[in-house]
């Protein structure tokens, strides 16, 4: 338990001592709980999964010859992330990329926004509670969130994670997790 922990602070202190951009979305650090197997089969998993993940700066600044609408397409981060599950069941480590789109922005008030996220890259599972069928090598790992930034350096998320073989896989053999998360901007 001890050699996973590690493994989650790591990518921590890299992507930490990342500059941020000016031009671009901030590094983020999150942090939340998750419920496994949201989707079916359920029953499998066990407990909560504590989950923390590192998200880049910007790749690239605002590309201002693309319709502002559209600048977030052109502007993924590099997210570095894993799960631990409170049980002992299935542990989780990921990399991948993600994509930031604002929706709307002043709601509550002039700092404050609401935005959707999505992201995909690879990811290995291990314990005793990986589904058969996902524990020979990387899977693919597919991310949906809702956020809402609260202020400049605090949001709010929930989040829909689901890992699977992609086309290889046999039904069932997945792993779907949703649950809450909040993320510190630096």
């Amino acid at each position: 338990m001890r050699r996973a922990a590690a493994l989650l602070l790591v990518p921590i202190a890299v992507l930490a001592s990342v500059p941020a951009r000016a031009d671009g979305a901030p590094a983020e650090v999150r942090l939340g709980v998750l419920w496994p197997d949201a989707g079916p089969p359920v029953g499998r998993q066990p407990g909560a999964d504590l989950n923390a993940e590192v998200l880049s700066p910007a790749l690239f600044g605002p590309w201002t010859a693309l319709p502002a609408w559209l600048r977030w397409a052109a502007s993924p981060r590099i997210n570095l992330g894993g799960s631990l599950n409170t049980a002992g069941a299935t542990q989780q480590a990921y990399a991948g990329l993600t994509w930031t789109v604002p929706l709307a922005t002043g709601l509550l008030h002039r700092e404050d926004g609401l935005s959707i996220g999505f992201s995909v890259g690879p990811e290995l599972l291990g314990g005793p509670g990986v589904p058969r069928g996902l524990d020979g090598g990387p899977q693919l790992r597919l991310g949906a969130e809702i956020g809402y930034q609260v202020t400049p350096r605090l949001g709010l998320y929930v989040l829909f994670d689901h890992v699977s073989g992609g086309a290889m896989a046999h039904e069932g053999d997945s792993l779907n997790d949703v649950g809450v998360r909040v993320g510190l901007h630096f």
